[in-house]
């Protein structure tokens, strides 16, 4: 059974197993430890609403989601999110069953009326899985991502 839990000191290493070229192939490329251990710490001290959970297979963290506020446009705050999971784990249905659960949590809060999800063009499991779960496509732009641009997708689901 897949849970999420929230993101802990001891997690740190998960960064480090998303950081391969494998796993950053849609992004802008793996990090720096430095750059690592700068986004472990903003998880660890995430303030206001959102937050980064990890995607437990029993005790077994497969993953990690979070959400967080885009508030690109001021007059339309939104609710943004993202996902990994191990690539040994990957196929499993985990994101899949994680992001339901995203979902239930951000309906829940009721902060805001919709959530987005911004994978490259060329990912086409986040893509599917976007689809999946009832979002909409509501446009492909370049998308500023650690100082470069990723062409992306997105994916926009009213709550």
């Amino acid at each position: 059974m897949v849970t999420l839990r929230p993101w802990q000191p001891e997690d740190r290493p998960l960064l480090d197993r998303f950081n391969t070229p494998e796993m950053t192939a849609h992004l802008v490329g793996p990090e720096t430890p430095e750059e690592l251990e700068k986004r472990h710490r903003r998880y660890l001290s995430l303030e206001g609403p959102g937050g980064m959970l990890v995607i437990c297979d029993g005790d077994v963290a497969v993953g990690s989601i979070g959400y967080w506020e885009n508030d690109e446009d001021p007059d339309a705050v939104v609710w943004e999110t993202g996902w990994s999971v191990l690539p040994e784990q990957q196929g499993r249905g985990y994101a899949g069953q994680a992001l339901l659960q995203l979902l239930d949590i951000v309906r829940a809060d009721g902060r805001h009326s919709e959530i987005h999800a911004y994978p490259a063009v060329d990912n086409a499991p986040s893509n599917a899985l976007c689809r999946r779960a009832g979002f909409a496509l509501r446009s492909t732009r370049a998308f500023p991502f650690r100082g470069e641009e990723i062409l992306s997708n997105d994916w926009a689901l009213v709550l």
